[in-house]
């Protein structure tokens, strides 16, 4: 029911400006002012009447209208014509109107947003673990694997050493590689486009109890050169999440800020959050922010003069994450290094390549079309992000970076440091799972070069943080007895060794080599004097690894959240932060993407 407004009741989340120019229009019309709608659960809603948030019906019959300047004059003579309406019909804000659809369907939308995946392909979702099949291969293997190791353990560690070295050696190569195509050039950012014809871009916020982050996201927001009229802000909020809903209405934002509140009823994850959403964003163009993000004030015009330039089959571009904070402890730093050798080395080189990306989980621009033909966000799987990127993959479609950056907070802690990294590699694990539920399928899907680089990601990641500390065990016992070495005279076992050191030398190198290439290209080259605590690094990586088996088995889409303190808010200037010049998407002939599979 529509409560009404006196002009005393205090406003629920509208921004003044919204709720003072229908108040104005209301009284031209004769009609009450409200500002808080309850449709009833039963009433009648859509997407469609949702994105337009210019008329809704109540249960009871009540019409709730949000008139514009082109439809005041017919609004006034129909209601002098039909003067026994005006008892039924009272006046808001879209704001306000779409709020009230979006809560009279909202569990629809939920049962959708939650079965979105399964409906484009069940396969690809991470509502399940493992598949019988897979199940069954995985015991024999690890039965397999006992039994050798009962046998003859030498020799089975032997082949098993030689297959992490693979892996271990393959993302060694992929850095270096990547480490080639870095070049620090003049970048110009695009100036902002105008004209009526530019489209909406939609910005999905995922917020959980981050109440105290929501001044400095909307101060970041603000900043984004964009024409406002043109912007579709989401802060989206988990329905009992009570402080942190109550903390962005009371910043009483209005256009283009809107907040989706999300029902309870699917797993509390990212992913289901944004999915949510995704069903409520109006623009042609969609991305997404977290709560202690700062994107560069020109990232979207940037995304946009990408996308304008490029073929259809160009379904996502990648910001680039710069730590801000990597001056606050060891792991911050550590954490900073990693980042700089991701997303201005590996991704942008996979780019390159067009091989598959990890998507970050942040600052990714997506097309909206390309969005709702993969399914969107797998609710089910807590690293959506990389799991979202290799199904753009399969369905044919290419990503690419961007150089404007978004500036982020690192852990600065371990605990939540390692409750992050252990959500990402459980993600990791469930997501390479679910591709591989059918291979010969995802083979046709990706090409044979294209899941050759999906595997060296999604394995070697999780093969290179078990085996570190094997390899890193063969140095330190040499060091203790050197003569261990050729005292058995066993040439086999002297191999071994030499393999483990040179994996180990050539993953250190390799690391190293990419962060003194990348980390100069944010002014971050300071950071390279904490190279030396790579070994540390990957040995707290291995710990994350083990416990993310464990959760993976135990608890599979348990999300462990990251929390922030946040920062001062300041007039930063963002855009002297020196930005390189990133590889070339390759040229792309097709138009659209290529048909996935029957």
């Amino acid at each position: 029911m529509a409560q009404r407004d006196d002009g005393q009741a205090v406003l629920r989340g509208l921004g003044g400006a919204e709720a003072a120019t229908y108040r104005a229009r209301a009284r031209r019309l004769g009609l009450p002012y409200v500002s808080h709608v309850d449709l009833g659960p039963s009433a009648i809603t859509s997407l469609d009447a949702i994105s337009i948030g210019k008329v809704a019906k109540s249960m009871a019959g009540d019409l709730i209208i949000a008139p514009d300047d082109d439809t005041m004059t017919e609004a006034i003579h129909w209601l002098n014509r039909y003067p026994g309406s005006r008892r039924r019909i009272s006046v808001s804000t879209p704001t306000v109107i779409r709020a009230a659809l979006r809560a009279a369907g909202a569990r629809d939308f939920l049962k959708e947003a939650i079965t979105k995946v399964d409906a484009v392909d069940p396969e690809c979702s991470a509502r399940r673990r493992l598949t019988p099949k897979q199940a069954a291969t995985g015991a024999i293997l690890v039965l397999l694997v006992a039994g050798a190791a009962f046998l003859s353990p030498v020799a089975t560690l032997a082949v098993v050493e030689l297959a992490a070295a693979i892996f271990f050696v393959v993302v060694a190569a992929l850095r270096l590689i990547a480490a080639t195509h870095v070049r620090r050039e003049a970048f110009s950012p695009p100036s902002v486009p105008t004209g009526a014809d530019l489209p909406v871009y939609t910005i999905l916020v995922p917020l959980r109890h981050e109440a105290h982050m929501v001044r400095q996201l909307l101060y970041g927001l603000d900043r984004l050169k964009w024409p406002r009229d043109r912007l579709d802000i989401k802060l989206v909020i988990d329905e009992d999440d009570a402080v942190t809903l109550g903390a962005a209405r009371a910043l009483d934002r209005g256009p283009p800020y809107e907040i989706v509140v999300v029902p309870a009823g699917g797993p509390r994850t990212k992913p289901m959050a944004l999915q949510y959403a995704l069903s409520f964003a109006r623009g042609e163009f969609v991305t997404v922010y977290d709560a202690e993000d700062r994107p560069h004030p020109g990232q979207i015009a940037e995304a946009f003069a990408g996308f304008r330039a490029a073929p259809q089959r160009l379904a996502c571009l990648q910001a680039p994450l710069v730590i801000d904070n990597p001056d606050k402890s060891r792991i911050a730093a550590l954490f900073a290094i990693e980042y700089s050798t991701l997303f201005d080395g590996l991704l942008p080189a996979l780019a390159a390549l067009d091989l598959p990306l990890p998507l970050g989980g942040t600052s990714n621009h997506f097309r909206r079309a390309a969005l709702d033909a993969v399914g969107g966000w797998d609710p089910f799987n807590v690293t959506e992000d990389a799991d979202l990127g290799i199904r753009l993959a399969r369905f044919g479609y290419v990503v690419g970076t961007l150089k404007l950056p978004t500036l982020e907070e690192a852990p600065v802690r371990l605990g939540p440091w390692l409750r992050q990294r252990t959500r990402w590699l459980k993600g990791w694990i469930h997501t390479w799972l679910v591709h591989m539920r059918h291979p010969v399928v995802l083979w046709r899907d990706l090409g044979t070069r294209r899941m050759l680089g999906f595997h060296a990601l999604g394995l070697g990641m999780v093969v290179s943080a078990l085996f570190h500390p094997i390899f890193l065990a063969t140095p330190l016992l040499l060091l203790l007895d050197p003569s261990r070495l050729w005292s058995d005279g066993d040439l086999f076992i002297a191999a071994l060794a030499g393999l483990s050191i040179f994996n180990l030398a050539a993953g250190y190198a390799a690391m190293a080599t990419l962060a003194t290439r990348t980390l100069p290209l944010r002014g971050r080259g300071w950071l390279s004097r904490f190279l030396y605590l790579l070994p540390f690094y990957w040995l707290l990586m291995t710990a994350a690894c083990l416990l993310a088996i464990v959760e993976l088995a135990l608890k599979p889409h348990r999300w462990n959240k990251t929390p922030h303190a946040g920062r001062p808010l300041r007039n930063r200037a963002m855009a002297e932060i020196p930005m390189p010049e990133a590889p070339p998407l390759r040229r792309q002939t097709a138009d659209a993407p290529q048909a996935r599979r029957a």
